[in-house]
């Protein structure tokens, strides 16, 4: 068993209420409209890069309940390596509660469940699984021990290793020392750096922190106003793609899952920004999570239809 990319990480039921407005501390609000999703970080990146034509293992955890069943098969549909993600009976799988606004813009709670129970020595069992990939996937939906340990056994056999810092805590400077490629966005590096970040300029400023605690790549994510790259010797902007966004769930999932199939087949950090940035656009036209990710055929249809309109 080998993947260009290993993912480690989260798999959640995603429950979603549309509405017209978020409510305030003891309102009650009515939903325009309610569906369930499979999601969780982790195996959203999974179907992101999969889609998107890497080949694509996943460890995890979920519980040994319906949502567990659906999110297997859905993986499993996909095309990812589901063969390691263990279902623990007695436990709950992993959900999300999100609010999704008028304007895609959406607030999101989750109760990991069964993703809190993955263990590094989980992940050492998958050693070998590691170190034949291209490419380390992990996010922080699980223990930050665990995440530690994924990220010391690929640095062991020289595995690239691309974090998503989400959802946004505090991380040790020698976590940050084996990061090849970090994806935040403003939130996110804002925290893990101290520069309060709102534009192309702050953006760099706090990626060049980053940088300087051994982080080898930042993609500093800003939304519709583009995505800041610093590594130790390039800065650029991409521009963000111009969509009507409809739900912006999974975007960012989108963006990693995309950089990380952009980077094991080839691609330098230039063109896996600009073809990350598409992928997260196309993601927020639609609804859901791995529902919302783009086969790649669509994908390259999207950026010529996009260049040719330029």
């Amino acid at each position: 068993m080998s993947a260009s990319i290993v993912v480690v990480g989260s798999l959640n039921m995603d429950m979603v209420v549309s509405l017209n407005h978020r409510p305030d501390r003891g309102e009650t609000v009515l939903g325009t409209d309610f569906f369930m999703n499979v999601g969780g970080k982790g195996a959203n990146q999974a179907v992101a890069a999969c889609k998107l034509g890497a080949d694509v293992a996943m460890i995890g955890k979920v519980g040994g309940d319906l949502f567990g069943d659906q999110l297997l098969a859905n993986l499993e549909e996909v095309g990812v390596d589901c063969s390691v993600i263990e279902k623990v009976a007695g436990e709950a799988t992993g959900v999300a509660f999100i609010t999704l606004d008028p304007q895609g813009d959406n607030s999101i709670v989750v109760a990991a469940g069964a993703n809190l129970l993955l263990t590094p020595e989980d992940v050492r069992k998958q050693e070998d699984l590691i170190k034949q990939a291209k490419l380390l996937m992990v996010q922080l939906e699980i223990p930050l021990e665990t995440v530690k340990e994924a990220i010391t056994i690929a640095k062991r056999h020289q595995v690239p290793v691309l974090l998503d810092p989400a959802p946004a805590q505090p991380l040790p400077e020698e976590l940050l020392a084996m990061v090849d490629y970090i994806l935040p966005n403003e939130k996110e590096i804002t925290q893990l750096t101290g520069v309060k970040v709102s534009d192309q300029l702050t953006a760099k400023l706090a990626a060049v922190e980053l940088i300087n605690q051994g982080v080898s790549t930042v993609f500093a994510k800003l939304g519709e106003k583009g995505v800041v790259v610093v590594g130790a010797n390039r800065t650029f902007f991409v521009e963000a793609y111009k969509v009507n966004a409809v739900d912006s769930t999974a975007a960012g999932d989108a963006f990693a899952g995309a950089v990380g199939a952009a980077i094991v087949s080839g691609k330098d950090i230039w063109a896996a920004a600009k073809f990350a940035s598409a992928i997260g656009a196309m993601t927020t036209t639609r609804k859901g999570a791995q529902a919302s990710m783009p086969l790649l055929e669509e994908a390259e249809q999207f950026i010529k239809q996009a260049a040719h309109n330029q």
